[in-house]
């Protein structure tokens, strides 16, 4: 047996840090050949990134060091097992902080691990691949169902309709972040709690705005605070990794625990000093949304960031088809156009006629599935900015989609979406135009490519009529004819297209002509 038949029959052990804003969690998993994980050891350090970020914006040289020495005694566990592959994530009280590179750098010098800092969108992704098999049970099939963890710096919230993400998005509203921006170390116990509901209670009317949560008739909590109440209202583990709480029985919990002090958390359930920290603005949130909803019980999951992280390295992709990645995201892109009061038929028409033209050109663009699925966003919510005023939306729509969150698409691939969609009319890209600018040289040529293809697609449908159904290339010596077929007159939008196509000769180099092919009256 040859040394690579050897690796892909034997288990590999893998170890993941993921770096929060109260705590760095270590897992220790085997993964089998046929990808099944078995955790052979869990480790976790209080370490409170987030004092310092949310208060300071930066994390100082002290908490610098708790860090390593952490870090330090995970390394020894890791050799322990002789762990070569180590995944390292850190989120926001680490993205957030001023002197991150500092920070990272330290951190890689002293102990030789390298965090990646992963967005909102990746911690979304990961998340519901974590609890995906939960998803899966007949009970979360309903209508909808909302997805939530509310960590040290943020609360995420993934919307799902009969199973599948519909919306998803990253709140700050942490319990670490809560306690240090309103700062209430001097206030009384009581008061404590009254302003951390009216600051909670703040956020949720946002979140209400974006998420129907009245219709939702499940929730499925994860996180360490929840999971903490979880064992206390109920005996054993649960079925699957999942324990069912009544939603009475959660509420009535929670009222008990936010009588109860820092000091008297520690005294009551015997908790570290980090995790009394943080218990009852966590439970607050939890509460605050279960309220919101028609959920008669709260199903906690022992899901984790850190378990989803295992899954993508156990199976990249797998866990998540291609396909269905695709039909998530754009689920998700579909409920920010809903948002905006968009032109649904006219974006999905343009969409799809985008999709053929990106198909026909694959050999000429160079580029891949991501970038076809980026392409589809941007077409899809091109016209969104006509929501702010129909003068100048390309504008409106590039910021609007830059401040979007969109399920399973990262800041940069949402500024790259942004940027496709600002150039689907006028002016082309020009150095005076900052978000363009702002990317990289390669996400600028995607977007030059991208871009090009969404101005000939949209100005096939400039009457808002679908009546182009159907696109062929034909390649000639010095031109490209692209043949559209369809149904009725199609001059306006062959005249519309051919007025488009100045981008695409700059991009591609070949003047592109559109030629009615087959008409049917």
């Amino acid at each position: 047996m040859t040394h690579e038949e050897i690796e892909l029959t034997s288990p590999k052990l893998v170890a993941v840090l993921d770096m929060g804003a109260s705590a760095i969690r270590l897992v220790v998993a085997e993964i089998a050949p046929n990808r099944s994980i078995r955790t052979m050891e869990e480790a976790s350090r209080g370490v409170l990134l987030g004092r310092d970020t949310f208060s300071l914006g930066a994390i100082r040289s002290r908490t610098i060091d708790t860090a390593i020495a952490a870090l330090d005694n995970f390394k020894h566990i890791i050799n322990g097992y002789g762990v070569t592959e180590i995944w390292a994530v850190a989120t926001s009280a680490v993205r957030e902080a001023r002197n991150v590179d500092v920070f990272l750098d330290r951190i890689q010098r002293r102990t030789g691990i390298a965090f990646a800092i992963i967005d909102e969108a990746e911690e979304s992704r990961l998340v519901f691949l974590a609890a995906k098999q939960e998803l899966r049970r007949a009970a979360l099939r309903a209508a909808w169902t909302l997805l939530t963890e509310v960590g040290g710096g943020s609360t995420s919230l993934t919307l799902l309709h009969q199973g599948q993400p519909n919306r998803s998005a990253v709140y700050a509203l942490g319990a670490v972040r809560l306690r240090q921006q309103l700062d209430l170390r001097r206030l009384t116990h009581d008061v404590q709690v009254a302003v951390l509901k009216r600051s909670i209670a703040n956020v949720i009317d946002e979140i209400r705005l974006d998420n129907p949560l009245r219709r939702v008739s499940h929730m499925v909590a994860i996180g360490g605070d929840v999971r903490f109440a979880a064992s206390q209202i109920l005996e054993g583990t649960g079925e699957n990794g999942v324990r069912e709480i009544p939603r009475d029985a959660f509420l009535a919990f929670c009222d008990q625990v936010e009588r109860l002090d820092e000091e008297q958390l520690v005294d009551r359930f015997r908790l570290p000093a980090v995790e009394a920290e943080t218990l009852v603005p966590a439970l607050l949130v939890y509460r605050t949304l279960l309220s919101e909803t028609a959920a008669r019980k709260l199903l906690v999951s022992d899901a984790s960031l850190r378990t989803g992280v295992l899954l993508d390295v156990a199976d990249p992709g797998g866990r998540l088809s291609a396909e269905e990645f695709e039909q998530q995201v754009l689920a998700s892109a579909e409920t920010v156009g809903h948002k905006h009061r968009f032109d649904r038929v006219h974006g999905r028409h343009v969409m799809s006629l985008a999709t053929q033209m990106f198909d026909a050109f694959r050999d000429d663009h160079g580029l891949g599935d991501r970038e076809r699925l980026l392409l589809q966003v941007a077409a899809l919510l091109h016209d969104i900015g006509i929501y702010v005023g129909l003068r100048g939306h390309h504008k409106h729509s590039q910021y609007l989609l830059a401040a979007s969150q969109i399920f399973g698409l990262s800041n940069d691939e949402t500024a790259v979406v942004s940027n496709i969609a600002r150039y689907h009319r006028r002016a082309t890209p020009q150095k005076s135009h900052l978000p363009y600018v702002a990317l990289d040289r390669q996400d600028r040529l995607t977007v030059d490519k991208l871009a090009s293809i969404l101005r000939v697609a949209n100005a096939l449908d400039a009457e808002h009529l679908q009546k182009v159904t159907a696109l062929r290339l034909v390649r000639r010596e010095r031109s490209w004819i692209l043949e559209i077929d369809g149904t009725g007159d199609l001059t306006m939008e062959q005249l519309a297209a051919t007025s488009r196509a100045d981008m695409f000769a700059n991009t591609f180099g070949q003047e592109l002509v559109i030629r009615r092919g087959g008409v049917r009256s």
